[in-house]
């Protein structure tokens, strides 16, 4: 007799099979399970290496009537890479059926919404399944039984595919048709349901339904069908595994699928490849609040790859505030150099990218001599291109109309909730509930779209220095050089209301100890983990969105990256972008772009 144990533990190990789907036995598992259910067997059965690649012709067929699915998969949401992958499985979905038009692939593979399947909407998997439990137990309440939280077998479903916890539908690694992973047949019809239904029969017969069910679960990975066809995935060809039988690799990818899609995941949670691969540059404040054995392993991942840390010796021109004229404060660099500033000649001279990849590559050793004045000097230089970039911006968003979010108290955009423009404008408040009129300058009278640094920036950033921790050379000079900066707004075509893109306006916050990130361990006693750059691109939109862009803090290099930011770049990589699109990131990648971009980005100064 099969007990309870033994049959979850073979579902178990058919859950975590790496071997090859079984194809013939799963293609007559799927036309058994139609004919059970009293539908016509399908005409197409078509197979895809992995779910992620399933998922893709699942949302080349969306129909139009599902809107809040086609709206996330509307080309003004999709990168250049996601249309130009949407559109192959779209060519792909017509060569596999044969079909000349669209509308042909949709005919022949037919509709599908959640498990209804066949021309008779109130007759669904779903109620087939019901009247077949229902007639195989004298007691209905055995149906709904719920696992226990320690079951081992619900546990690895829910952090393998489970709705709320399974890396596989994370969207860190299937990240524009992951919702499409939940629609997936197994999301209806578990393993661990599966389970049950032998676990009742013992040694007798399942219902046919249940049995044809079993044979697609045991041979396959996750499918989808539909009214003539079914979409099926092959099962993974790695999977890595805690104690807990949870997905969890601390050296590569958790769960590797034959056509080398790959999820990352500690303790059952996915987790951004850079976190496992790269351990050594993300910041601590990225995973701040994760499972602290996450936090506990980087740290000594951290100390065991770099050895003990070599002590560096600032320059002492780190610490002297210099002056906030350009020429005057480069002379006084190149003197304290011995007259010799090679990398910023170099950068002068066109070498931008190149210079900048050299210094953030000699880590905080750019802040020791002979490198100190040289590395200040480029990023000085950088920053004044950015401040002239902004300034031209501003103006020429001013000619066409742009209303920006920093005019006045905020009256010119009513459409934006107070607690949102208290979020943008924080530095500027703090400065006026003391009284005072923002230091620096307006722009033009009207806007504070650009406030430029006082002439006591220098002082104000050697000060924040040496009571909290150091800056990245790069914002260091801009919060010397540019001040602070805050492009959102309103314009009819550049940001228009109800707009579908997040364009991501160019913000970046003013230098003030508010902006310090603390581990919530640490609380605000100890020493912070990051500095906060702006909001993320939702919330500049006046939408819920997620975690602010944030660099972490201290940080010795000559740049740091973005955090929270969907391009992960350094700094000054990020302000280039914002550049390329005339201040408005967020179009990068996502098709049409109103024609002023390209007037506001023309004759930008590069850096």
């Amino acid at each position: 007799m099969n007990s309870p144990v033994d049959v979850r533990a073979r579902w178990l190990a058919h859950l975590h099979s790496t071997d090859p789907a079984d194809r013939p036995r799963a293609e007559a598992g799927a036309r058994a399970l139609y004919a059970t259910a009293g539908f016509k067997e399908p005409d197409h059965l078509l197979w895809f290496p992995s779910p992620c690649a399933a998922s893709w012709a699942v949302a080349a067929l969306v129909p139009k009537e599902d809107r809040s699915s086609r709206e996330l998969l509307d080309p003004s949401v999709l990168s250049r890479e996601e249309a130009e992958r949407l559109e192959r499985a779209r060519a792909d979905l017509r060569e596999r059926v044969g079909a000349q038009t669209w509308d042909d692939v949709m005919s022949a593979i037919g509709s599908s919404k959640s498990s209804s399947i066949g021309t008779d909407p109130s007759r669904t998997f779903a109620i087939a399944f019901m009247e077949a439990r229902y007639d195989s137990v004298d007691d209905v309440s055995a149906l709904f039984d719920v696992p226990d939280e320690e079951d081992v077998l619900a546990r690895a479903e829910k952090h393998l595919w489970g709705p709320n916890w399974g890396v596989v539908h994370s969207a860190l690694h299937c990240p524009r048709t992951n919702f499409l992973l939940r629609r997936s047949f197994v999301d209806e019809q578990t393993f661990s349901t599966l389970a049950a239904d032998e676990s009742r029969a013992a040694d007798g017969e399942l219902p046919p339904i249940l049995r044809a069910a079993g044979e697609i679960a045991r041979s396959s990975g996750l499918w989808w069908p539909y009214e003539h066809a079914a979409i099926l995935s092959d099962r993974p060809l790695e999977i890595h595994l805690n104690e807990r039988r949870v997905p969890h690799r601390e050296d590569g990818p958790a769960i590797v699928f034959r056509d080398g899609w790959r999820i990352y995941a500690w303790n059952g949670k996915a987790v951004p490849e850079r976190w496992i691969m790269q351990t050594e540059s993300v910041p601590a404040g990225e995973y701040r609040g994760f499972d602290p054995s996450f936090s506990q392993w980087a740290k000594s991942r951290t100390g065991s790859t770099r050895g003990p840390k070599k002590r560096v010796k600032p320059g002492s021109i780190l610490k002297t505030v210099l002056p906030s004229d350009p020429a005057a404060r480069l002379e006084q660099l190149r003197a304290y150099a011995g007259g010799k500033l090679p990398r910023h000649d170099r950068y002068v001279g066109g070498a931008h990218r190149e210079v900048w990849q050299e210094l953030i590559g000699m880590g905080a050793a750019v802040r020791e001599d002979p490198n100190a004045a040289d590395a200040l000097a480029v990023a000085y230089e950088t920053m004044q291109r950015v401040e002239f970039n902004v300034r031209v911006l501003v103006k020429r968003l001013t000619e066409q109309g742009y209303t920006f979010a920093a005019d006045g108290a905020g009256s010119t955009i009513p459409q934006l909730a107070e607690g949102l423009m208290s979020a943008l404008l924080w530095t500027r408040d703090k400065m006026l509930s003391q009284g005072s009129q923002p230091k620096g300058q307006r722009v033009d009278g009207r806007t504070r779209a650009h406030v430029r640094p006082g002439p006591s920036a220098s002082q104000e950033v050697a000060d924040f220095e040496k009571e909290f921790g150091t800056l990245p050379l790069s914002l260091r000079a801009f919060y010397e050089v540019v001040g602070e900066v805050n492009l959102t707004g309103r314009h009819p075509t550049i940001d228009p209301p109800g707009n579908a893109i997040a364009t991501d306006p160019l913000l970046v916050y003013g230098l003030d100890e508010g902006a310090l990130e603390y581990d919530e361990e640490d609380g605000d006693e100890g020493a912070p983990c990051a500095i906060t750059i702006a909001p993320d691109d939702l919330h500049k939109a006046n939408v819920s969105g997620g975690s602010p862009y944030t660099m972490a803090f201290p940080d010795a290099r000559a740049d740091g990256e973005l955090v929270h930011e969907r391009h992960q770049l350094f700094f000054v990589d990020y302000l280039r972008l914002c550049f390329e699109f005339g201040g408005f990131p967020g179009y990068d990648g996502r098709g049409t772009q109103p024609q002023e971009l390209r007037a506001l980005a023309e004759g930008l100064v590069a850096f």
